[in-house]
């Protein structure tokens, strides 16, 4: 089953490069292979959800702007307790609204001793944002909940319009 969602996993990346705008079902057709190759990996302690509005579903969007999100999500979660990831995609009006969560705090002072630098994740998110939604996007990164077992963080998108390149 991992060797499936693997392969399934590359060939949506192989697909990607010559495809930098593809459907929110396309989209998160890679996040469930890579989630499965995942869950092959962390077996009970990862548990996810994948939400998608079906008005969403054919919505565009620039290829590969989740994957960073979900992926860090999965690296950075609290793992202890089992590591619980959703992703929420949603429609309103020309809007889309995608939430990525997960269990565990926003620390942005942690960095592993084997690393110097900050990672390129996020700050590529940025980049295809400015790029593919110019003036067109809101993406937030926040904390909630209040005991240190409760805390959740969420990477929040709102892109309003098609991307550019569509």
């Amino acid at each position: 089953e991992m060797l499936r969602h693997l392969t399934a996993y590359l060939r949506h990346s192989l697909d990607g490069i010559d495809h930098t705008v593809v459907t929110v079902s396309n989209e998160v057709a890679g996040l469930a292979a890579y989630l499965g190759v995942q869950r092959a990996r962390f077996g009970d302690r990862l548990h996810t959800r994948l939400d998608v509005m079906s008005k969403a579903a054919q919505r565009r969007i620039a290829s590969f702007l989740l994957q960073p999100l979900v992926e860090n999500a999965v690296k950075h979660g609290r793992r202890e307790d089992g590591l619980e990831l959703r992703v929420d995609i949603r429609l309103s009006g020309d809007t889309l609204h995608i939430d990525v969560e997960n269990t565990g705090p926003l620390d942005t002072t942690r960095r592993p001793a084997r690393r110097q630098r900050p990672g390129i994740g996020l700050e590529n998110v940025r980049r295809r944002l400015a790029l593919h939604y110019p003036e067109r996007h809101v993406f937030s990164l926040t904390e909630s909940g209040e005991g240190a077992r409760d805390k959740k963080v969420t990477a929040g998108l709102e892109l309003r319009g098609g991307p550019c390149g569509s």
